[in-house]
Formats: structure tokens, sequence, C-alpha cells
């Protein structure tokens, strides 16, 4: 009788161990979805990030394969040979915005999927598992990601996820499936997953070693060698925001970095770029990384990431709320779980509790509002927005432009944008909310004063200080 009434308790327990960080991570991605639906909704998507991969997205799904963007002005694939947006742009033309900020959600919370495969390979218990998912939905570019906008980058949760356990479990197709997908997502994808290859070669994983690489390294060469110069003959269209700095080209930076490796140094130790690392680190318990480093072949990837974005001149590459640092999640974590077991501390549960506590203040206190938005005149700027034809040309600052992306031309406000648009492009302004600007506010009232005195411009619509004006002349 004892017997079977303990074995009952620990039934219910077990299945209390399964179901409670399911259901927790349910809430977590039902509060994700939530507050990016309403940050979209109350018109505080960034412009640069939702509207233009909202408009690439939708020209691929209209047939417009080139997916020439007129936000940046160069293809979707010149910025980061993203493949993995042809499958979602078709996706897009049946599931629009809110489709994708779902779909980017279930990607993140895949992520679930992959501690899940931990917390059983090392029996963790209830607390353990409650403590890890709340860390890994906290992590610093898994809660930015979630938050703020659209990003293809993404996918590479599910993706490198499946490659580690399908690594660890010997299922040779779907590593080389999980690698495909990465690839695809963006070059740095393609990148880690060469680095990931070699680590695996230098611990005589042949099989797996040459795949990884093979499929990494040659995603790389066909985007820089073939797909980029074919689509966009002007150069990697983001180069010289990005790593210009260290030369005119990739090649060019190369030659520059062997001719002075100091440079690594002086990059690698900047200020925001050694915070961004710590911060990183300090969130997975420190130690945890890098002792799983050396016990599995992880350890390569991580260091990649952080070398790539650690060279960048581009200063939210460096953010570490945002997305670049995604391609170093699945393996941070999956270093630090082949750790924790060996961990022998008393409610050693608190750690990651703990951390994902401070992580989750450390993101409020950088990142302004979440829910709260100051947007008095919602109403307003939706009804204003409605007088804008569906198919007609916009250009707009950079706050307004999400919710009406889903059209061929659109364009951040600018002086030669201005002179430069065909006759029927709207101008669309709110000037009570500058908050997501990309330019001066006093840039924007010069345009502003442009739009209201040159005579190209009529007044289309005006209330509570947002304003709607037309082309009526010009080319």
């Amino acid at each position: 009788m004892w017997k079977a009434a303990r074995m009952h308790s620990r039934n219910v327990l077990d299945r209390r161990e399964r179901v409670v960080p399911i259901f927790l991570a349910i809430i977590l991605a039902i509060a994700a979805t939530m507050l990016d639906l309403w940050r979209l909704e109350s018109w505080h998507a960034h412009g640069m990030d939702m509207a233009w991969y909202s408009q690439a997205l939708w020209l691929i799904g209209q047939g417009h394969w080139k997916a020439y963007d007129t936000m940046v002005g160069y293809p979707a694939l010149a910025d980061s040979a993203s493949y993995i947006l042809y499958p979602i742009g078709l996706l897009y033309r049946f599931i629009g915005q809110p489709g994708i900020l779902l779909l980017q959600i279930l990607a993140l919370s895949s992520g679930f999927i992959g501690l899940w495969y931990y917390f059983a390979k090392y029996q963790l218990d209830a607390l353990d598992r409650i403590g890890w998912i709340l860390l890994f939905a906290f992590y610093p570019p898994i809660i930015g990601s979630a938050i703020f906008d659209w990003h293809p980058d993404v996918m590479m949760i599910p993706a490198f996820f499946l490659s580690i356990w399908a690594l660890e479990t010997q299922r040779l197709r779907l590593f080389i499936l999980g690698l495909v997908v990465a690839s695809a997502t963006k070059d740095v994808g393609a990148a880690v997953s060469a680095v990931f290859g070699i680590g695996l070669l230098l611990r005589r994983e042949w099989k797996c070693g040459w795949s990884a690489f093979a499929i990494g390294a040659g995603t790389v060469l066909v985007d820089f060698l073939v797909v980029m110069p074919w689509i966009y003959p002007h150069g990697v269209a983001v180069w010289r925001v990005t790593y210009g700095w260290l030369g005119s080209s990739p090649t060019h930076a190369i030659r520059n970095v062997l001719g002075h490796p100091d440079i690594l140094l002086k990059a690698w130790t900047r200020v925001n770029v050694m915070a961004s690392w710590i911060v990183l680190l300090t969130g997975v318990g420190v130690i945890l990384p890098f002792v799983g480093a050396v016990r599995t072949p992880y350890g390569l990837p991580i260091l990649a990431v952080f070398a790539f974005n650690g060279l960048s001149g581009f200063r939210s590459q460096i953010y570490l709320w945002h997305q670049y640092w995604i391609p170093a999640v699945p393996f941070l974590f999956a270093t630090s779980l082949s750790v924790w077991p060996s961990i022998r501390l008393r409610s050693k549960w608190l750690i990651p509790i703990g951390m994902a506590i401070v992580l989750f203040l450390l993101f409020t206190k950088s990142s302004g509002q979440l829910v709260s938005f100051r947007q008095p005149y919602t109403d307003v700027l939706a009804r204003i927005s409605r007088e804008i034809p569906v198919n007609a040309p916009l250009i707009g600052m950079n706050k307004d432009l999400a919710l009406l992306a889903n059209r061929r031309y659109l364009s951040l406000i600018t002086t030669q944008n201005l002179k430069t648009s065909p006759r029927g492009t709207y101008a669309f302004m709110d000037m009570n909310d500058m908050s997501n600007e990309l330019t001066s506010p006093t840039n924007l009232h010069h345009w502003f004063h442009t739009l209201r005195t040159d005579p190209q411009w009529t007044l289309v619509a005006h209330r509570h200080n947002i304003w709607l004006f037309k082309k009526a002349q010009g080319q």
C-alpha cells in the first residue's frame, strides 16, 4: 500500500515536472505575441526593420522574386543573403504582419524544446527547469528579438538547436537539415555553421564535421561570389555600415587585418563590446559556457559570433539586446546545460532564476517603454492613413511606416526623396511623436516645412498635428 502510494506520488511529480515548464513557456510566448501586436497596432513598431522586412516579404508574396526593397534601396538578398525570406514571403501573402510576428515567437519559443532535451538527458528537477526556461526567455537576444520588430535571424534558434540535438543523438540527416536552414537564414548562419564544422573536425567527428563545413563554407562562397554580386553589383549592401572601417571590401578587410593584427585587439577591447560580452556570459553563469566549451564542440561557434559582432562598426550590432547575437544562443545554452548537472550546490535553481530577474530588469531599464506607449491619437493615425491608396508610393517617418509597408514603393523622408519621388506619392507625418526616428528633429521639421510650402505638395488631411500630403507635380 505504501509502495503504491509512493509510486502514485512519483508519477504525479513526473507529470508536474513535464507540464509546469511547458505551461510556463506557453504563457511567455502568448505574452510576447500580445506585446508584439500591441506595439504594432499602437504605431510603435520600428519602421526601419518592421517596414523593410514587411515590404520585402510582401513583394515576394506578390511574385516579385528580386524583392527590391525601396526602404533600403537594394534587393532583400543583398542585405545578408537571407533565402529564408522566400518561403516566409509566400506565407506572408496569407498571414500578413500578425502571422510573421506569431512565427517569430514560435521560432524563439522553440528554444524551450531544445532546453527540454537537456532537461530529460540530465533528469533536472522542476525548479531547475523553470529557472532555465525563465533565463532563456529573458536572455538579451531572445527577449529583445521577441518584443522589437521582426527579423529572420530568429529561425536560427530552431535550426541550430535541431542540429545540436541531431548531433548528440546521431541523426545525420536532421543535423544537415538544421544547418541548411541556419545557413539559409543569413550569411552569418552559414559562417557559424562552417566554424561549427571545424570544431567537429578537431574532435574527429568526420561525417558531421565535413557536412557542417561544406554547408557553411559553401553557402558563404555562393553568397559573396555569386548571389550578392549578381543581384546587387555595387558590392555587399551593408558592408560600408558594418565592416567598412576594416576595408572597402571583404578581401581588403582580410588583407588589412593580416597586415595590422592590432586592429583586432583594438576592436574587441572597446568598452561597449566588452560590456556586451560580460553580460551575455554572466547571464549563463560565466564558468558554465567556458567549461562546456571544452567538454563539447560548441565553443568555436560561440567564439565566432562574439568575434564577428565585436569587429562591427555598426553600434546596433554590438548592442546585446539585438538579434545579432542569436546564432550564439543555442550553443551557449547547450554548453551551459552540459555542465549544470555537475554543479553541486543546494538550491542551485536560484541561480538561473536570479539571473533571469536581473536580465529582465536590465532590459526594462535600457529599453524604455514596453507596454505603456504615449500615443494619444492612435485613432487619428489610423483614420488618416486610410486616405492613402493601397498601391500609392509612400514617404514617411521611421515610426509611421511599419503598418503601411505592403506596397511597391516605400521610403523614409529625406530631401532627396521629396525631390525625386513620382507624382502621386503620399507623405505621412506624425509630428507629435518622434521617438523612433533615425534622424534629428531639426531635419524632420525642415522636411515638414518643405511639404507645407513646396507647391508640388498638396495637403490632403490634417488633424492633431498629424499630416498627409500628396505630390501633385514633379517627376
